[in-house]
């Protein structure tokens, strides 16, 4: 049976509410298993359409079709993307797929843009082709060639290794952290993907380095005020109802869950060996005006989308927070496992004891 990509419309504002309230619906989240990334299918051919949805299926990749009259707002949203998918020739659409392309590929130059030329006089191709020169973004390619796209996911979007082991390992660390802090709330954790896009969520925001012998980067934790506050205000942390409206709290609770996050990760994981404060360093660029946060690297992002909410009042309480590590310093995937072997290796001996 076939499965249809799940269509996108005009983003809410309290999309983080919404995704929250039902996730309370969902249950617990399953395990972590391969990573995946969100992009964005802007089609209107329907043989297009499923070609593209085997291929997404195939290969990692969680597609969301929207229409080409809602891309700007979409574009607009909180919604995290790893790539899009264009239809040069739009049936029935309002603007140009070609055009529609070059000012996405404007607005949001990070994401890998892949732009379906099916259709075209070959003419107009050959003028596209040369347009589209300058936008580096841009990938062209036809249905009867989709299968070579996957070189180029492979090399934008999965060409960063993250150990499933890890992935498991942050996962429960930052649900342990979270269930600390939140009385009386569930606590899940959506299945981990990565981005190549650097937007910020929300008004709350930190940031804090993560370094190994193996990492070197910064993880961050991203939500929105309103959220925060009103968990709160119904006496789900540890500051009273009345200290809600002052926003020094909010930023307290966020502070220390980033805190808790970080020492369960130096704990596990520790420091020695690490390059300390005298390795490279790499400018960090926040743009507040587009919510925009740049750490000097390519690569994608590992994240997690935490969601939280009262059972007995789901709504009213729904918080959404963002994680992301970017570890933009340094990457030795490979040595992560020679620790993780070593560790195996003292459990068994009987060296070290699980607890």
């Amino acid at each position: 049976m076939e499965t249809a990509l799940p269509e996108i419309e005009n983003a809410p504002a309290d999309a983080e509410a919404a995704d929250a309230a039902a996730a309370a619906a969902n249950g617990a989240a399953p395990e972590p298993a391969a990573l995946v990334s969100k992009v964005l299918v802007i089609e209107t051919d329907a043989g297009a359409l499923a070609a593209i949805r085997d291929f997404c299926d195939a290969h990692g990749l969680q597609g969301h079709k929207v229409h080409p009259l809602n891309v700007p707002a979409v574009l607009r949203s909180r919604i995290d993307l790893g790539a899009v998918f264009v239809g040069a020739e739009l049936q029935g659409a309002v603007t140009d797929g070609l055009a529609l392309a070059r000012d996405i590929a404007w607005l949001r130059p990070e994401l890998p843009l892949f732009l379906r030329m099916d259709g075209m006089p070959e003419a107009e191709a050959e003028a596209a082709a040369i347009a589209l020169q300058r936008e580096p973004s841009v990938v062209r390619y036809t249905l009867a060639e989709i299968d070579a796209l996957k070189a180029e996911v492979d090399r934008k979007l999965f060409d960063r290794v993250y150990p499933t082991s890890l992935v498991r390992t942050l996962g429960e660390m930052t649900q342990a952290a979270l269930a600390s802090q939140f009385k009386g709330m569930q606590v899940r954790l959506d299945p981990p993907y990565v981005v190549r896009d650097r937007l910020i969520h929300g008004e709350l925001f930190t940031l804090i380095p993560m370094e190994t012998p193996w990492c070197r980067g910064f993880m961050t934790l991203q939500t929105d005020a309103g959220s925060l506050r009103r968990a709160v205000a119904a006496g789900r942390t540890a500051f009273s109802a009345e200290e809600s409206a002052d926003f020094r709290n909010l930023n307290a609770i966020l502070g220390e869950l980033t805190n808790l996050v970080w020492g369960a990760f130096r704990n596990r994981f520790g420091t020695e060996g690490a390059s300390g404060s005298f390795g490279v360093q790499v400018p960090i660029i926040v743009n507040h005006l587009h919510r925009y946060i740049s750490f000097g690297t390519e690569s994608p992002q590992l994240c997690f989308k935490c969601q939280l909410w009262a059972p007995e009042d789901p709504e009213a309480t729904a918080i959404t927070i963002y994680q992301r590590f970017a570890f933009s310093l340094s990457w030795a995937p490979e040595l992560y496992r020679e620790s993780e072997a070593l560790l195996s290796g003292f459990v068994e001996s009987g060296e070290l004891e699980l607890f």
